[in-house]
């Protein structure tokens, strides 16, 4: 027999079919507790729900994971439209296990999961935090009502590890809750009691908070647009050409061959990501960088139009499935800032989430950066003069016509309406952790060797 009364689980599935009908996701994230318990209680509101919409994920302490992208692995579960996602535990125990062994700055985490929780509210996700508090002798005292044995052996059905045992008192604990109890991601705390006393006042939290985004709706915070940081494209020197370009290129690559065996060796990854004017040498540039490595190291993500998977997650979604694990590298043709270009010019987002974008773009790459990936950011520039004769000579060799389309000679049309937004979008984003890197490609062989130039700066730098 179900420990939620009946009333309350009626009312659990009345608001799952509401997110269902309306296509909004919801996370339900478990924090505090002893993991016997939280298991239980969460295995109680489960029962309640029809399953074909729910998924449950259990994240391991950050540091017995195999990738490192905490931030990202949590976007990668993130729920589809109309679904729900239970998190059992989460960024949060991230943050206590990694400031309880002095791996991590605890304020510089909880900016970054703040950072997310935003992100996934304001593009549609709503977020219900609960905190399971548990006097000393809860455990003891309640234990015989709930139908597990709390100190069974269940091997790896089992992990529990309270936020002590991570070297975290109680005083940081309720720090952490206080700063992270903010007005869109507000906390449920929930004191330990009897088994079924707990199961429906955690579903009645749930299901004030489902019903809360249900009748309001996400209220958008201002977003003003950004522009503080240098636009590398105006040092960009076109006329630049270059010299001993097949030497040159043999021992490039060879030196980058060298730098994947590093990194390889390595608890970091290397992301580089390829964006620049259609006809700018992406395709031929990336054959160059590929042609110097192992292929069992490195994967290329050509990014086109969203699949209907894609478009029911949030936007980097499906670029955050697509990070490399330590030691690995990921190429992307065309990257998340098509956010800022493309889907902003065609009226593919909306003025208010474009506005939101810049803010977002940064606080992803810096979590992607604080996590051990080196991200290459190249822009490959050329003047719409070159890019109309590189069209012309598309459309007359046989061999290279496919690549030309409609689509290419629509897009030249709008070339200025491009260039500001390209301006803006560098503007914005050329941040200290994640800058830009402009590479004049009006002289391919030029720009072919100044991208392996730039990634084998980068692979030191990281692996210094």
């Amino acid at each position: 027999m179900s420990a939620i009364p009946k009333d309350v689980s009626e009312k659990l599935v009345i608001v799952q079919r509401a997110l269902f009908e309306k296509r909004i996701p919801a996370i339900i994230l478990m924090e505090g507790g002893k993991s016997a318990m939280v298991d239980r209680i969460t295995s109680e509101v489960l029962g309640a729900l029809e399953p074909r919409g729910v998924e449950y994920h259990h994240f391991k302490a950050e540091g017995k994971r195999s990738s490192p992208f905490s931030t990202m692995e949590y976007i990668t579960r993130s729920p589809a439209k109309g679904t729900i996602s239970f998190y059992d535990r989460g960024w949060y125990s991230d943050i206590m296990d990694c400031t309880g062994k002095k791996r991590c700055d605890e304020d510089e985490k909880l900016v970054e999961v703040s950072r997310m929780e935003r992100y996934l509210i304001e593009n549609g996700v709503v977020i219900v935090k609960i905190f399971m508090d548990e006097a000393e002798d809860a455990a003891e005292k309640y234990a015989d009502t709930y139908p597990m044995v709390l100190d069974m052996d269940c091997g790896y059905l089992t992990d529990d590890i309270d936020h002590k045992e991570m070297g975290i008192d109680d005083d940081e604990v309720e720090a952490m809750l206080s700063a992270s109890n903010t007005v869109y991601a507000p906390w449920d705390r929930v004191g330990v009691e009897d088994f079924e006393i707990t199961a429906e006042t955690v579903a009645r939290a749930i299901i004030k908070r489902l019903e809360n985004r249900l009748q309001y709706g996400i209220i958008p915070e201002d977003c003003p647009v950004l522009e503080q940081y240098p636009n590398p494209r105006e040092d960009a020197d076109l006329t630049a050409e270059a010299e001993d370009y097949d030497d040159s290129l043999v021992k490039k690559q060879a030196k980058l061959a060298e730098m994947q065996c590093k990194l390889a060796r390595s608890k970091h990854s290397l992301v580089v990501i390829f964006e620049g004017w259609d006809a700018s040498g992406k395709g031929s540039t990336i054959r160059r960088v590929t042609g110097a490595l192992n292929p069992r190291g490195y994967s290329v993500v050509p990014v086109k139009a969203p699949t209907e998977e894609e478009l029911s997650r949030t936007y980097l979604w499906r670029f955050c499935a697509n990070l490399p694990r330590p030691g690995r590298i990921t190429i992307f043709d065309r990257s998340w800032y098509g956010r800022m270009m493309v889907e902003a010019v065609e009226g593919l987002c909306t003025e208010t989430e474009y506005c939101r974008s810049a803010n977002e773009i940064n606080a992803f790459e810096k979590a992607l950066v604080n996590s051990g990936a080196a991200l290459v950011k190249i822009w490959l520039e050329i003047s719409p003069q070159e890019q109309l004769k590189r069209f012309r000579a598309r459309e007359e060799d046989p061999m290279k016509r496919w690549k030309i389309t409609e689509e290419d000679w629509r897009n030249r049309s709008k070339w200025d309406i491009y260039d500001r937004y390209v301006n803006s979008m560098m503007r914005q984003t050329n941040t200290p952790w994640a800058p830009w890197t402009v590479i004049e490609s009006e002289d391919k062989k030029y720009g072919r060797l100044k991208v392996l130039d730039t990634i084998i700066d980068a692979l030191e730098r990281a692996l210094d």
